[in-house]
């Protein structure tokens, strides 16, 4: 039986959803603990700080988001909520210059309570 392109797209998202949500568990408890920065990156960078000072992670978690956000838009699907989503809001919140934002604690800490609610 042939795997329709529309169902290889559904494969590809689910894998590439799974990769991100797993890369996000293995390097969020470390962020809340320390306060590293995994939510600066070229996309969101209030600051302007040089690529260099990002966080390793930073890049990589950028990119598997917005690759997971592509793929929901091929199939048709909503982002709001997945996992690429809400760590794209998490960049974004923590980009913000709004003085009620939370810092990369708990953002890390919201995050991993949002993937801990089956997202």
């Amino acid at each position: 039986m042939k795997t329709s392109k529309f169902e290889k797209l559904e494969l590809e998202l689910a894998a590439e959803e799974e990769k991100l949500k797993q890369h996000l568990l293995r390097v969020l408890p470390e962020a809340a603990e320390s306060g590293s920065n995994v939510f600066t990156n070229t996309e969101f960078n209030p600051s302007n700080l040089p690529s260099h000072l990002f966080g390793s992670d930073a890049e990589i978690l950028l990119n598997g988001a917005r690759e997971c956000l592509r793929l929901r838009r091929a199939v048709g699907l909503d982002s709001k909520g997945s996992v690429g989503a809400i760590f794209l809001e998490a960049c974004q919140e923590h980009a913000s210059r709004d003085p009620q934002a939370r810092g990369p604690r708990k953002l890390a800490s919201s995050v991993l309570r949002a993937l801990g609610d089956g997202t």
